[in-house]
């Protein structure tokens, strides 16, 4: 049994087997609920996970439905997965008042997990395409000055949100290596394909 059913059994216990309207009424909410926390349940466990992005997807027109209440406990659960995967938090500690702060923080789980081909396109291109092909670790050698910089000129010029910023400019230097690298091994040829398209359309002229 997977822990999805766990949780939605459990949580949907008791239920009364009867046809009072008021009875029926709270059953429903009970599975209600048990559905909503076994939801939030998959998405904990999938973060970090390749099955993640799916999962979220199918999931975000509820979890912006959700009562900021509820909103709020998996921002601040989510918050203790990034820092369990990537050993990095936040300083101060975010709070999610509204849902508005909920609504940010979600654009920054998604850039963390899947969310990054433009920025990684923007930060690689005028750089040697072919090395990357051929070579991640010694094209990140040789440019990761360039790309640095090129991070730095991105927040400096809010190109990127508050919190990917703040991300980008206070994560440990290894850290942050190790999240370009690992997602331009998983993606590069996409993030290759973008700067082409960039490059075709005229996008990059002005930056």
């Amino acid at each position: 049994m997977s822990d999805y059913e766990k949780v939605l059994i459990g949580d949907s216990i008791p239920l009364m087997e009867d046809d009072d309207d008021e009875e029926s009424t709270l059953n429903y909410e009970l599975i209600s609920d048990a559905e909503i926390n076994a939801d939030i349940t998959d998405i904990l466990q999938t973060f970090g996970k390749e099955d993640f992005k799916e999962l979220y997807l199918n999931l975000y027109d509820e979890i912006i439905s959700l009562p900021i209440e509820i909103q709020r406990n998996l921002c601040e659960k989510l918050c203790d997965k990034i820092y369990e995967i990537y050993e990095f938090e936040f300083t101060p500690i975010l709070t999610f008042d509204d849902t508005i702060d909920t609504k940010n923080f979600l654009d920054f789980i998604e850039f963390l997990e899947f969310d990054y081909i433009y920025f990684l396109s923007i930060i690689v291109k005028g750089l040697d395409l072919n090395q990357l092909k051929k070579d991640l670790n010694l094209f990140l050698t040789m440019n990761l000055d360039r790309i640095i910089n090129s991070i730095n000129e991105l927040v400096d010029q809010e190109r990127i949100s508050v919190l990917i910023s703040i991300f980008l400019r206070t994560y440990n230097k290894e850290g942050l290596y190790e999240f370009i690298r690992s997602r331009l091994e998983k993606d590069k040829m996409l993030v290759i394909l973008k700067v082409m398209e960039g490059e075709m359309n005229n996008e990059w002229d002005d930056s």
